[in-house]
């Protein structure tokens, strides 16, 4: 029996509880958890944020005896935490030096993205286990790191995100969910010129979009924040979903591989929808694009898969119940998690042993 501490954000809808909650429903696992959205509380307003900033060292500081009481009170065989944004790597001495396993899920496409301190810390973790292909075979070269990674795909939360059916009656032509980002806005920028007066319904959900909503045409409805099942019902109303992608990264200067796909990947398969997916050679060996998911290189492309799929409702339920038919159970958490498990068990055989 594994004894794990896990610590990351307890939101609902967020991937690090999703996985958290796939670890529980096992019987070979024992697990507690620090959330670390009780001590790194997010705001919204202004005069919040501006406290959070202030008192950031006092609520990492916090968050850090959390974990060590819960290190020293439950005494665990592995401490896995979700990305780690407030850990240190002195921290993570302190936790190995308690003879317990360090362990990091990784689900980003750069940890030289978020500062020095994050950099060094993901480095420090005895085992990374990334949600990206790419990170493992690059993760000396490209990264400069020499702890070991390995890879684990990200996966859907079959509590929150699976569905039976198709939704009854969907009042979108077109929707997308996704935190704005600035190849995002240019995307639908390029989409709705290539578009414009075809008269579709298209629904924009996501952080940032209100606050950028140059280029795109009035009648597009901007949602803003959508999460846990308001999340999957938005997605659920529109006819196609659309999944872009950040192909486009640089960390510090320098270069570095994109995300090749995000968990909308597999949370919108499992949720009914059918969508059409930003082409990366990795999606390819996950659906295929003739029968299941139409893929795109460009504004160009997805907008004639868009006028040429609206049209072919019978098309889409194949596609949509090929695609949910791929997903389920296969790209699942219970799926994702099973493999962690069995890795943890191979790399620190000394963690079933924990009392």
């Amino acid at each position: 029996m594994i004894r794990l501490l896990f610590v990351g954000e307890s939101w609902r809808g967020s991937c690090a509880r999703s996985l958290k909650e796939a670890l529980g429903r096992r019987h070979d696992l024992t697990l507690e958890e620090v959330s670390e959205d009780l001590y790194v509380p997010k705001a919204r307003d202004l005069l919040l944020r501006v406290s959070n900033r202030l008192l950031a060292g006092r609520h990492r500081r916090e968050l850090e005896r959390a974990v060590l009481d819960g290190v020293d009170g439950f005494r665990p065989g592995v401490v896995m935490a979700y990305k780690g944004s407030h850990l240190t790597a002195d921290l993570l001495k302190r936790i190995r030096d308690r003879n317990v396993a360090t362990v990091n899920v990784y689900p980003d496409y750069s940890p030289h993205a978020f500062g020095d301190e994050h950099r060094r810390a993901v480095g420090s973790y005895d085992l990374v286990i990334s949600t990206k292909p790419f990170h493992a075979p690059q993760w000396r070269t490209t990264y400069g790191y020499e702890n070991e990674c390995r890879f684990v795909p990200q996966g859907y939360d079959p509590l929150l995100h699976l569905r039976t059916a198709p939704a009854a009656g969907q009042d979108l032509d077109v929707a997308v969910v996704a935190t704005w980002r600035p190849e995002y806005g240019e995307l639908l920028r390029e989409l709705a010129a290539r578009i414009a007066n075809r008269g579709l319904r298209v629904g924009i959900g996501g952080a940032g979009w209100m606050q950028h909503p140059e280029g795109l045409p009035r009648d597009w409805q901007l949602l803003g924040p959508v999460t846990g099942s308001e999340y999957v019902e938005t997605l659920r109303r529109a006819h196609i979903c659309l999944a872009p992608l950040n192909s486009r990264v640089v960390a510090n200067g320098v270069v570095q591989p994109g995300d090749v796909d995000t968990t909308r990947t597999y949370e919108l398969a499992a949720a009914y929808c059918f969508f059409v997916h930003r082409r990366t050679e990795y999606v390819t060996t996950l659906y295929d694009e003739p029968t299941e998911v139409p893929m795109f290189d460009d504004a160009t492309e997805l907008a004639g898969h868009l006028l040429r799929y609206l049209p072919l409702r019978d098309e889409i339920a194949r596609m949509r119940h090929a695609a949910h038919v791929r997903a389920v159970p296969a790209y699942s958490l219970d799926e994702r998690a099973d493999r962690i498990v069995r890795m943890l068990r191979e790399r620190f055989p000394a963690c079933d042993a924990a009392p």
